[in-house]
C-alpha cells in the first residue's frame, strides 16, 4: 500500500479531531444546556415544587453528561440542585467565581432569560477553573438554570 501525502493528512486530521470527539461525550453543549433549562422551567411552571424531585433524580431526564438543573429563589437560596442536594435550603448569594464575580447575584438579576458567564472549577477535571456559562430562566420570583463548560 502506498503512503501518500493525502493519506498522511487524513491520519493527522483524525488524530487532532479525536480529543474533541472524546470531550463531546463528557460535556454538554450550549444548546443542550439551554434546551434542558427550558424544559425544566416549563415543568416548574406547571408542576411547581413537585418538579424538584425530577431535577434531582440522577437517572432522570434532567441529567445529561455534566449538565444538571438548579433552582434559586430571589434571596439566593437553593430550592433544588441536581448534583448537590445538600445545598438545598442554603443561601448562596455571596458565592463568587475565581475572579471575584458575584455570579449568583447575576443569576437573580436576569429579567426573563439569558446567559451568565463566570469561571468555575470543573469537578471532572480536578476542579481546574474553566469558563462556564449558565442559561437562566426566571419563573416567578425564582430562577431555573443549567450551566455548561465552554471547552
Amino acid at each position: 500500500m502506498r503512503w501518500t501525502k493525502f493519506t498522511g493528512f487524513l491520519v493527522c486530521m483524525m488524530l487532532f479531531a479525536a480529543p474533541s470527539v472524546f470531550a463531546e461525550g463528557k460535556y454538554g453543549s450550549k444548546e443542550e444546556a439551554q434546551a434542558m433549562a427550558e424544559k425544566a422551567a416549563a415543568l416548574y411552571k406547571t408542576e411547581g415544587t413537585k418538579a424538584f424531585a425530577q431535577f434531582q433524580d440522577k437517572g432522570g431526564p434532567f441529567f445529561n453528561k455534566d449538565l444538571y438543573v438548579f433552582v434559586i429563589d430571589k434571596d439566593g437560596v437553593f430550592l433544588a440542585h441536581g448534583t448537590k442536594p445538600a445545598l438545598v435550603g442554603k443561601n448562596s448569594i455571596a458565592l463568587k467565581d475565581a475572579n471575584g464575580f458575584e455570579f449568583m447575584k447575576a443569576f437573580i438579576a436576569v429579567k426573563d432569560s439569558g446567559w451568565v458567564d463566570y469561571k468555575w472549577g470543573d469537578p471532572t477535571d480536578n476542579n481546574k477553573v474553566k469558563d462556564k456559562s449558565s442559561y437562566i430562566i426566571r419563573v416567578g420570583n425564582d430562577v431555573v438554570g443549567v450551566g455548561y463548560y465552554k471547552n
